[in-house]
């Protein structure tokens, strides 16, 4: 264990030098933090090892203070704030400083602090200072809350002590920043960064300080408590009956959880880091004793530990800040006004009657939060009331699960027409959901340890029930006016919330958790009184939760045995609308990055053709000929009336083969016989981008003569540009000519709308195809694929009914997957004639429909070996 004396003897030793150069300081700086690094590994109180490093960073500041004279201009003086004034110094937290002066400084004066600041530069602190007359301090702290809030944190160094002393006076909430105007301004400074981040703190990479339940929330605890009651102390808040022991003791030791992780991330990244990154966090959980790496265990273990403790801060913030409410704004409380025999309400919040409500009563504790959502005007419980409830959880048993009263209330909840979202994430943040379905209780604060999920499975269950149930808002309809439409038609809404509810709630669980999650919503919805059909549905909706998304962005959506596939399966059209709308809300609440009109589109046309194909079934061969008939008629009709003649297009269209009316939209068809036959004669490639009608993609067509490298050259042009290829497909005519359909977004999946910009994807294209060496380009690795190892994975099938070859390649994302792969099948000397291309946070799955450059299947399974292992090869980072 260390003490300070170990640390001062660094400093002893260094003035124990006949002489001293910058970098012995600097030498010395390191070394102490070399100790406190063995300390802290060693196990050290974390509050010692903070406060150690503040005094000694204080001891060398009052050395370099006299050295440097500053002591005879008795003007100065030096002041500590910020967590450094809290002696909370992380090991590359910045040295923030307040260097007072009872006047303007003169030349020499100004000199010798520009020295002293310079010098604490050169030795290797990280100094964040400023330099203010009394006068200029008492202004700025007066209309600046971060100044003020530095200011209360205020130690003394060094200097002229009497000039401090009356800066502690003069900032004191008699003469300015009243405990009320101050708490209220923290409470909106609060508000601001939560929606900052995002208004949660259970992302995959979160930010320990200034999330929800985070340090900073902690700070806000102790500023405004010495705002009211003259001290920084957490023991206050129990000294002074605010606090429960427990729950102090739990303030304290979450504190002091996140302290030793932010001290180690300090030490990991070598420089202030306050983030959770992926790249830290194999490590951290290591260093915590979470050493099983099976599937990812231990990283996931050591983050929820994280995000639980994050919940109760966060819980224990909100009630303090409601009891610092009611005593520091509230001077004349409004009159309880009696809501039946149990409850009261008190201003816009409710609370029970008294103490022993839940003891009495249990039922109350679900049944307050009905009485939330059916009480005009309120907006929550009052702090003695969520106090109450954490104390009585442990009333929600068995028995209490089996009573007919309960399970009928938690419907009520889910057919209430308001704050569904609003109760469901009470009730999460209380214990309730947790307690009362301890399936549930396991996905608290479960990470999945992947690009792909942003939040923890709690978290995302939560944006998925509040998703569907947006549907139903002004709002939702503005932003999905066909899901809105489709909501409207749902007998039972509350059938899609359980689904929601449901969906993910047996991740973590050995098995899949669609199947292990379907028979627990089963069961739960019979005990709740769903009747046969409406229970079976929500276990079909939780156990089929991913097959339209992997329909629409996996599959060839424009075959219809696709879509006689997937009918099959869904059956009927109530299961259809369910799917579509659940499918959607949890696409939008696993991560933002992945929503993008070009998947809306997908999940669009899917919903569509289905609904079509399950209200007119008819024989698939039948109907794939109407299809193509129906879709060379829609196109014929204007092609006519713009002067083309039936005979050219049809030739034109005989080259193309039959699936090209199949695979393309009427526009598509349009839009390549217009350029095709008006240009082609004129032009050896024919490149031209549009915007999809539906406004979801931009659409690229390229028309050029066969090429072995044409699908690399073309691919890799896209990814020079930093496009996204989202759809390709393929034909190749009889008379040796390609055809590229290539649905592409810009950088972040937008559209690109500029006529500039598509300009210069054209000619960057052309240029790229002309030139006699294909375009290579380098990459890097970002930052945060390097945290991630997916195993490459190909896998291959066959279409006999179209001679293809289908090629499905899992692979971890990276920069150039597309250029890389094309390179390598040129070499093979592969055609791809189709593909769908789709990338699930640090995965790619993308499929293609290849053959031989001679058009054949490749069945031979040495020739698949030899494919699968040049591509894998081709897929190596570097």
């Amino acid at each position: 264990m260390i003490q300070t004396n170990a640390l001062l003897d660094v400093y002893t030793q260094l003035l124990a030098r006949e002489t001293l150069r910058t970098a012995d300081y600097a030498q010395a700086i390191r070394d102490a933090r070399k100790l406190l690094g063995e300390a802290f590994h060693a196990g050290s109180d974390i509050r010692i090892l903070l406060r150690d490093h503040a005094e000694f960073i204080d001891t060398l500041l009052q050395h370099l203070w006299g050295l440097n004279g500053i002591p005879q201009h008795h003007r100065a003086t030096l002041i500590a704030v910020g967590g450094y004034g809290r002696r909370e110094l992380h090991p590359a937290s910045d040295v923030d400083l307040l260097i007072l002066l009872t006047e303007t400084p003169g030349e020499e004066c100004r000199e010798r602090l520009s020295s002293f600041i310079t010098l604490l530069w050169d030795i290797g602190l990280d100094v964040g200072h400023s330099v203010r007359t009394f006068d200029e301090c008492l202004e700025t702290a007066h209309a600046d809350l971060t100044v003020i809030t530095n200011l209360i944190e205020s130690r003394y160094l060094c200097g002229n002590e009497p000039l401090f002393q009356r800066l502690r006076e003069a900032i004191s909430p008699a003469h300015m920043w009243s405990s009320a105007e101050f708490f209220q301004a923290k409470l909106e400074e609060q508000k601001k960064r939560y929606l900052k981040l995002g208004d949660t703190s259970h992302r995959v990479e979160p930010n320990l300080k200034e999330g929800r339940g985070g340090l900073r929330d902690i700070q806000t605890i102790g500023w405004v408590t010495h705002r009211e009651y003259g001290t920084m102390s957490l023991q206050e808040l129990y000294e002074n009956r605010l606090l429960e022991y427990d729950e102090f003791q739990t303030l304290r030791e979450g504190r002091e959880f996140l302290w030793r992780i932010r001290f180690a991330l300090h030490q990991l990244a070598n420089r202030k880091e306050d983030r959770l990154l992926f790249d830290y966090q194999r490590t951290l959980a290591h260093l915590f004793g979470y050493t099983d790496d099976t599937d990812n265990a231990a990283v996931e273990a050591f983050m929820q530990r994280y995000y639980r403790t994050i919940t109760d801060l966060e819980r224990l913030n909100e009630m303090l800040m409601g009891i610092f409410r009611e005593r520091i704004l509230t001077q004349h409380p409004p009159l309880p006004e009696m809501l039946g025999e149990w409850y009261q309400k008190r201003g816009n919040l409710i609370s029970v009657n008294s103490p022993d409500v839940f003891v009495l009563y249990p039922t109350a504790l679900l049944e307050i939060f009905l009485l939330l959502q059916m009480i005009p005007g309120v907006t929550g419980l009052t702090p003695d009331t969520t106090r109450l409830i954490r104390h009585n959880l442990h009333r929600i048993d068995a028995s209490f699960r089996q009573q007919a009263r309960h399970r009928q209330l938690f419907i009520q909840i889910l057919r209430q027409p308001k704050s569904i979202t609003f109760v469901m994430r009470l009730m999460n943040r209380y214990g309730i959901l947790a307690a009362y379905i301890p399936a549930f209780a396991n996905i608290v604060g479960r990470m999945q340890y992947d690009l792909f999920h942003m939040y923890t499975v709690d978290e995302h269950t939560l944006f998925v029930v509040r998703n569907v149930r947006r549907y139903s808002t002004a709002l939702g309809a503005q932003e999905l006016p066909l899901c809105a439409e489709v909501f409207k038609t749902l007998r039972d809404p509350e059938i899609l919330y359980l689904a929601g509810l449901f969906h993910d709630i047996a991740k973590g669980r050995k098995g899949d958790h669609s199947v292990l999650g379907a028979t627990d919503a089963y069961d739960f919805c019979r005990e709740h009184g769903l009747n046969l059909h409406d229970a079976s549905l929500v276990s079909w909706l939780v156990r089929h939760h991913l097959l339209m998304s992997m329909t629409a962005q996996r599959k060839d959506i424009s075959d219809p045995a696709v879509i006689h596939e997937f009918a099959g399966i869904v059956a009927s059209q109530s299961r259809l609308d369910c799917l579509f709308l659940l499918t959607i809300a949890d696409i939008r609440g696993t991560n933002p990055k992945l929503w993008n009109s070009w998947k809306q589109s997908l999940l669009h046309e899917l919903y569509h053709s289905t609904r079509r194909l399950l209200s007119n079934r008819t024989l698939l061969t039948h109907e794939s000929q109407l299809l193509i008939e129906e879709k060379r008629n829609a196109a014929l009709e204007p092609l006519l009336q713009e002067g083309f003649s039936a005979a050219e297009c049809s030739a034109l269209w005989q080259q193309f083969g039959a699936d090209y009316h199949l695979m393309h939209s009427v526009e598509s068809v349009l839009w390549h016989t217009r350029h095709i036959l008006t240009e082609a004669a004129l032009k050896p490639t024919l490149i031209h981008i549009r915007r999809t009608v539906s406004g979801s993609s931009n659409v690229l067509f390229v028309y050029t003569r066969d090429r072995d490298d044409l699908f690399s050259r073309v691919v890799a042009s896209l990814e020079q540009l930093n496009l996204n290829v989202v759809q390709a497909r393929i034909v190749s005519t009889t008379e040796g000519f390609d055809l590229y359909t290539l649905h592409i977004l810009g950088p972040d999946n937008q559209l690109i709308i500029s006529d500039v910009d598509q300009q210069h994807i054209i000619d960057t294209l052309s240029n790229n195809l002309e030139r006699d060496q294909p375009y290579h380009h380098s990459h890097r690795k970002p930052r945060i694929l390097r945290n991630f190892d997916v195993p490459t994975r190909i896998y291959f099938s066959q279409q006999p009914e179209k001679n293809l070859t289908l090629l499905e390649i899992n692979a971890g994302d990276m920069p150039g997957l597309l250029s890389r792969l094309g390179e390598a099948m040129d070499g093979l000397g592969l055609r791809v004639h189709n593909a769908r291309i789709n990338t699930l946070g640090e995965q790619a799955q993308d499929i293609f429909y290849i053959t031989t450059r001679n058009c054949e299947m490749i069945v031979d399974e040495a020739q698949q070996a030899h494919i699968r292992h040049t591509l894998e090869q081709a897929l190596q980072l570097h």
